[in-house]
């Protein structure tokens, strides 16, 4: 074998070496690489199934009707859950389709361990009287609850508007007739005193169905609908004074036009 051959056989063995080292190399490269990615994702699942994200605390925010206790119950979160693996929009929904007070619910996850349950209640806003029940109904028209005989203290202060319903509705109905919350929203308008001389309210049949305030001696406020309330609120302070005054005897007091008021 000449001198060049021998040179030649070197160049390869040493070729092959190098390839064989860099090829060693990207292996043990590869392998740390996946040890790595492992012991991450391992470590990770740990972390993740530990205490560390195990709920411990449940707190509700702005609740007066129902109970805390209640709201947890129908939220279904526990302590102890992961705070992964709860569904926000699940519970929100389970909460606003039970509980038929609520106007909304929201949750909140605090981590890593604490959970917020934040609620926002329909509250009583008017009582719309039909076939012997007095129904509660909130500012947006659903019925909260129905009663029979007396009004308990807490809804001393609502309007009892007669007339607005023509069927008995369902707990958690939304009431169409505008009316009804139109004749309450002209109540809370009113002043103190006038509010005070204020027994009921109701709808007169007919198309017009105008919103009709019956006082406590029996007179008739008769506001038509709820437009232009403020104006029509300045006049009737107006004419109670006059009538006042004057000792003029009245039995109705009619403020649908407020440019030409009728006092009969």
């Amino acid at each position: 074998m000449s001198a060049i051959d021998k040179k030649y056989e070197k160049m390869l063995a040493g070729r092959k070496r190098r390839n064989a080292k860099r090829k060693f190399l990207l292996s043990l490269k590869v392998l740390l690489a996946l040890a790595f990615f492992a012991a991450l994702v391992w470590g990770a699942n740990f972390f993740y199934n530990s205490n560390y994200f195990k709920i411990k605390n449940i707190s509700v925010e702005g609740n007066r009707y129902y109970s805390s206790d209640e709201i947890r119950k129908w939220a279904d979160v526990a302590t102890g859950e992961n705070i992964f693996e709860i569904d926000k929009k699940k519970i929100e929904d389970k909460l606003i389709d039970n509980l038929i007070r609520l106007k909304s619910a929201t949750m909140k996850k605090i981590f890593p361990d604490s959970v917020e349950l934040i609620i926002t209640e329909r509250k009583p806003f008017v009582i719309a009287v039909f076939g012997g029940k007095y129904y509660v109904l909130d500012n947006e028209g659903i019925v909260l609850e129905a009663l029979s005989g007396s009004i308990p203290g807490d809804y001393k202060n609502l309007i009892q508007v007669k007339n607005g319903l023509k069927s008995h509705p369902e707990i958690g109905e939304k009431i169409a007739r505008r009316n009804i919350l139109s004749s309450a929203d002209i109540y809370e308008a009113l002043d103190l005193e006038i509010k005070n001389k204020i027994k009921e309210a109701y709808i007169s049949d007919g198309p017009e169905q105008d919103i009709i305030m019956v006082t406590t001696d029996a007179k008739k406020i008769i506001f038509g609908t709820s437009d232009k309330i403020a104006d029509k609120n300045a006049i009737l302070r107006q004419i109670l004074d006059n009538v006042s005054k004057s000792g003029i005897y009245y039995s109705v007091i009619d403020l649908k036009n407020t440019g030409n008021p009728v006092i009969k």
